[in-house]
């Protein structure tokens, strides 16, 4: 026979009671691990795999663009047809070697600085509505990365435009040498995907001049110390 008392009763109400609230509290707290680890690794992916991703499809689309610009402002700074002649003055001794080689520093430091400010502002023209990055690329999968409505991601910034000359001697025959000059231009551009950022650069050479120089050309020279 089993003695049910008011004593009894309250003692087995509470340890029910107590058993529920310890079952609430172990679910509450594996519901909020569970959900930690899930905003864990949704951001883990987002911050890797996303971003590379999505970085790497503007990058390409970005440097198509700084090329194309950078062609077309060379093209159109030196659409006067600059020639051999007036960036580079030869003089030769007695014996028709070649005894002083100058550059023409304010003319290649004009065409150098208007170069660098139409790419600059070409590339900025290209980029500012975007860049179209299929929708599927931010889930982080590569094969599905071309799918999807295509949104304009303008998270894109033009640091800035740097442009040199340089130029390059080769050897065409008997005391001969073919003497190329290039403009060497490269576009600095900033990425930005949630609080990351990518930094790249876009070069390219393109060639100005060139001449066939006929007599010796000292060794000063053809280690590029005339435009470097």
């Amino acid at each position: 026979m089993i003695e049910c008392t008011d004593e009894y009763i309250y003692y087995k109400t509470f340890n029910v009671k107590n058993r529920g609230r310890k079952k609430r509290r172990f679910k509450r707290f594996f519901v909020f691990i569970l959900v930690v680890l899930c905003f864990g690794y949704i951001f883990y992916h987002i911050n890797g795999a996303v971003f590379n991703l999505v970085s790497e499809i503007c990058e390409d689309y970005t440097y198509s663009s700084a090329l194309s610009s950078i062609n077309k402002a060379v093209i159109i700074t030196l659409s006067d047809e600059i020639k051999y002649e007036d960036l580079i003055k030869v003089e030769k001794n007695k014996n028709g070697d070649i005894a002083l080689m100058s550059s023409d520093a304010l003319k290649i430091n004009s065409i150098s600085r208007t170069v660098a400010e139409t790419a600059e502002n070409l590339l900025t023209e290209k980029l500012k509505d975007g860049i179209p990055v299929p929708v599927f690329a931010f889930t982080g999968i590569k094969l599905a990365s071309g799918y999807g409505p295509v949104i304009q991601y303008d998270a894109i910034t033009v640091v800035g435009t740097n442009c040199e000359f340089k130029g390059k001697f080769t050897s065409v025959g008997i005391n001969q040498t073919l003497h190329s000059i290039y403009i060497t231009v490269t576009c600095k551009i900033d990425i930005e995907f949630l609080y990351k950022k990518r930094s790249f650069d876009c070069s390219s050479d393109v060639l100005v001049s060139e001449a066939v120089l006929v007599g010796n050309v000292p060794d000063v020279y053809l280690n590029g110390a005339l435009l470097n």
